[in-house]
């Protein structure tokens, strides 16, 4: 199987539920948190208990056809499914967390059997109205949040099948609203259509014009003005999903400060000060920060976690220092290279 290295463990976390005495467990998974258009669409799906799925696999490493075969192989099982869905102007007016829990929500209000407990991708969600256990990457590892994965992605990739013939010209039947450079380039010649999602940056500042600077596509990243200091970004995230972290945003602004990468690290949030340069690296993980930037990078940490509903979840701080001035870069991670300065939230 590709896509994650993780192995896929049919009915083990839903053993371990049901030995806790849920007879009805559920998997739910999301897809669309990272297009510009078209709504978030989530899943809430429970499997017959101990059934054979030999086409079930974390939605990512399937091909369209296998998915839409995975999918045949869930309703002839008798799997009750439940699907929801956050428009782009819930999104817009939420943020796109916010917006991912409300579909999630209603996947579950939606779903025929009512589960008395739900396996979630990702992060616990706060908001979701049955006990859950939230397992970051699940989509890899557990057959039902797999499941859910598939029902979800297949659900939206029709919805944007849906979208590409009510809005020509944008391409969304072929990237399903992805920002790949065609969208982009899009966006910029007809502006954003009815479906776009008006707060995320590529849309909001396609209206200016190409002179802007959209975000670019991931493997654009080191031609994107910023040298050293955007390329160290690139592989500090690379380096992090590597080793397991789930990206939940990047560059994330409040006041005056930026946070560069904000993750899931099982269950803590990682905020991720990336120091690049092009010398050796500094002896101590947090010599680069003072003690003011350490407070507002707090300040903002306290502010995104307040956004998305993860008040009470734990976090932390982490450096990851990269020397790009050499053949190849040189990295360095420190875990809680600094806690929260007096005065600021204690996380």
């Amino acid at each position: 199987m590709k896509g994650s290295g993780r192995a896929l463990r049919p009915w083990f976390d839903e053993r371990i539920a049901r030995r806790e005495g849920h007879s009805h467990v559920a998997g739910i998974d999301e897809a669309g948190r990272g297009p510009l258009a078209g709504p978030v669409v989530a899943a809430c799906v429970v499997l017959p208990f101990e059934a054979d799925f030999a086409l079930v696999a974390d939605s990512k490493a399937l091909s369209d056809q296998a998915r839409r075969r995975a999918l045949d192989e869930l309703h002839r099982s008798g799997a009750a499914v439940g699907t929801g869905e956050a428009s782009p102007a819930e999104i817009d007016e939420l943020n796109i967390l916010r917006a991912t829990h409300l579909a999630m929500g209603r996947a579950l209000a939606n779903c025929p059997v009512r589960p008395s407990y739900a396996l979630v991708d990702g992060l616990p969600v706060p908001s979701l109205p049955v006990p859950h256990r939230a397992i970051v990457r699940g989509d890899a590892t557990c057959l039902s949040i797999a499941a859910a994965s598939i029902v979800a992605k297949v659900t939206r990739d029709a919805i944007m099948m849906e979208m590409d013939a009510a809005h020509p010209g944008y391409g969304f039947a072929r990237h399903k609203g992805y920002p790949t450079r065609a969208h982009l380039e899009a966006l910029v010649r007809l502006g954003p259509s009815p479906v776009h999602r008006r707060s995320f940056a590529p849309v909001r500042d396609s209206q200016s014009g190409p002179a802007t600077g959209l975000f670019p596509e991931p493997e654009r990243d080191t031609a994107m003005a910023g040298g050293v200091g955007r390329d160290g970004e690139r592989l500090a995230r690379l380096y992090l999903e590597r080793i397991g972290h789930r990206i939940l945003a990047t560059r994330f602004r409040s006041g005056r400060s930026e946070i560069d990468i904000i993750s899931a690290d099982g269950n803590e949030v990682v905020f991720t000060e990336v120091k690049s340069s092009g010398r050796a690296l500094s002896d101590s993980p947090s010599s680069g920060l003072s003690a003011a930037q350490q407070a507002r990078i707090a300040q903002a940490a306290a502010q995104y976690l307040a956004l998305s509903g993860l008040g009470d979840v734990p976090c932390r701080f982490d450096v990851v220092e990269v020397v790009t001035g050499r053949r190849a870069p040189l990295l360095r991670h420190f875990r809680a290279a600094f806690e929260a300065p007096a005065g600021s939230p204690d996380r």
